[in-house]
């Protein structure tokens, strides 16, 4: 299969004089075995020619994963390297803030207490904490509540982690 797909680049690069880019989301969900290979899948001309760049995201333990010796192949061949951070908590409350006013709501539903446990439930991540939102947007609703406390976001934390 290795051999297949490097000759189709091969050919795109040589012949159609096209670039091509291998980008990986959620990489950090790879076996590592299939880390250890991607070298591999990469390397022309014994790493003379760099037709394929490759273009890993994923979760912090993408980092631990290039860090194990199978991987290592793989790890000596990266040129950069970037960390997201999590949000600060005024960020977070901006965050609310923006996505409550995209879905038309003026005024913020978040009591202070619920974005702190958002914000902390979630550890900053965006994707965790629209879960956390969401579903505590839910057990307000349940409950009739115009605002979101953090007892909801705690319920929420319990039904979706």
């Amino acid at each position: 299969m290795t051999r297949l797909i490097k000759n189709e680049i091969r050919q795109l690069v040589e012949g159609k004089k096209m670039k091509v880019v291998l980008v990986i989301d959620e990489a950090s969900l790879l076996r590592i075995e299939v880390l250890s290979e991607l070298h591999t899948l990469c390397q022309f001309h014994k790493d003379s020619k760099p037709w394929l760049p490759l273009i890993m995201a994923g979760q912090s333990t993408l980092i631990d994963k290039i860090m194990y010796r199978a991987s290592a192949p793989l790890a000596s061949r990266i040129v950069a390297r970037s960390h997201m951070e999590g949000l600060n908590r005024q960020g977070m409350c901006q965050y609310l803030e923006h996505h409550l006013s995209l879905a038309g709501v003026k005024t913020n539903l978040f009591e202070d207490g619920a974005i702190t446990a958002i914000h902390q439930g979630s550890g900053g991540l965006l994707r965790k904490a629209n879960h956390l939102a969401r579903g505590s947007l839910i057990a307000a609703a349940g409950e009739q509540s115009m605002t979101v406390t953090a007892e909801h976001v705690r319920l929420a934390a319990t039904e979706i982690f």
